[in-house]
């Protein structure tokens, strides 16, 4: 089993802690906000509604049961969202005292585009969170964790409604990784990929094969050549997909997986980074789901292994004001707190002039960081070879 601590009971992989949430009476913490117990078919939800004035809505089961231990484990929430374009905060709270002084805060990224977010309106999404990025308040015992709950906070112009469906304790992985990922395909990522290899590293170049031997950018040779140095070499494109007309998308992902394809890069040609990081979950998510193992957002912070949706893997973006000790303390914190770091990385430039850039004197300063992190770095298809079966051992649903 991954990520048991060394001596600890054996216990399941996945500890459903909020598995039927109208029985186990998930209330009001504060006064703000309705909670109303429902049915999604034959699954017991409860209903989460903000006021719509920007107050937090505070909500958790009215009791959880014995205390579980959640070391060597991150969260995991199965939630359904409407009126996310009014969502201003989400966050996951667990306590020690019943939150009467102590608990960790583990909050859900929100950006101001709503085709950037994780979490937009649709179907049933699940959130899985990691400890390292947790505000902490008092002292909480993560040993002992007897109260579970959700803050929703909307932005003052109107309720959000979140389905809640079920909360769980999920094993971490033995160990923390970074991945190096390089986006559109600029020449420069070549430089990037014969540096890495000197520390025997690997990492995934995301490019857009129509722009391949374009002034500024890889030629079908560079790719080649990153290919022989062990890098993933996978796709990417120019156009947001939601702006792609609905008949023409699937011949497009097709398009580019072929082109892929034709270049020796077939393992690649599986997985994917959404353009501009836009995408939604009606259209565009689902013809990617059928074609593609993985898709990479633009942003979110870390991820966990296994990530909750492999088509909404979230990233770290380096831009040109990110410095390397920055990305040294992302580093160790994936170590210490067995996360996965994706970094995002676009032109390498010799001096930054662009929010995107990144100088490439910085880059070989963010790989000595790294380096005496002691994380393990892994390219992308790696790391998915070892979440891909956890991913699918864990049901997506608390069971009867």
């Amino acid at each position: 089993m991954l990520g048991l601590l060394a001596g600890a009971p054996v216990r399941a992989e996945q500890e459903w802690v909020v598995r039927d949430p109208v029985r186990q009476r998930v209330e009001r913490v504060w006064a703000e906000g309705t909670v109303t117990p429902g049915a999604d078919g034959a699954r017991p939800i409860v209903t989460i509604t903000t006021d719509g004035r920007g107050h937090p809505t505070f909500v958790a089961p009215r009791r959880l049961g014995p205390p579980v231990d959640a070391r060597g484990r991150f969260v995991r929430a199965v939630v359904r969202v409407r009126g996310a374009v009014r969502l201003r905060g989400l966050e996951i709270r667990l306590g020690s005292d019943g939150f009467a002084t102590s608990w960790y805060a583990l909050p859900v990224a929100r950006f101001a585009d709503p085709e950037y977010n994780f979490l937009q309106d649709g179907g049933w999404t699940a959130v899985t969170l990691g400890f390292g990025t947790a505000a902490v308040t008092g002292a909480p015992d993560r040993a002992a964790i007897d109260a579970v709950g959700l803050v929703v906070t909307d932005d003052a112009t109107g309720t959000v409604e979140i389905d809640l469906a079920g909360i769980a304790l999920v094993d971490e992985p033995r160990e923390g990784v970074v991945t190096f990922t390089f986006d559109d395909g600029y020449a420069e990522h070549l430089a990037a990929a014969r540096l890495m290899a000197e520390r025997g590293w690997r990492g995934t170049a995301y490019v857009i094969p129509q722009l391949l031997g374009r002034p500024a950018y890889l030629t079908p040779q560079d790719a080649a050549e990153l290919g022989r140095l062990g890098f993933d070499v996978a796709a990417h494109d120019d156009p947001p997909f939601t702006t792609v007309p609905p008949a023409e998308l699937e011949t497009r992902l097709r398009g580019l997986q072929a082109a892929l394809a034709g270049l020796g890069f077939a393992e690649g040609a599986r997985h994917l980074a959404y353009p501009l990081g836009k995408q939604e979950p009606v259209r565009v998510r689902p013809t990617v789901a059928r074609l593609f193992a993985t898709a990479r957002l633009a942003g979110g912070g870390p991820e966990t292994i296994p990530p909750a949706d492999p088509h909404l893997l979230r990233a770290v973006n380096v831009l040109h004001t990110t410095t390397p000790a920055e990305v040294g303390a992302w580093a160790r914190r994936a170590k210490t707190h067995r996360e996965w770091l994706i970094l995002m990385f676009h032109w390498l430039p010799e001096r930054a002039t662009k929010p995107t850039d990144y100088a490439m004197a910085d880059f070989r300063r963010v790989l000595e960081e790294v380096g005496r992190s002691g994380v393990r770095v892994a390219r992308l298809t790696d790391v998915w070879r070892q979440a891909a079966p956890g991913l699918a051992a864990r049901p997506p649903f608390p069971g009867p």
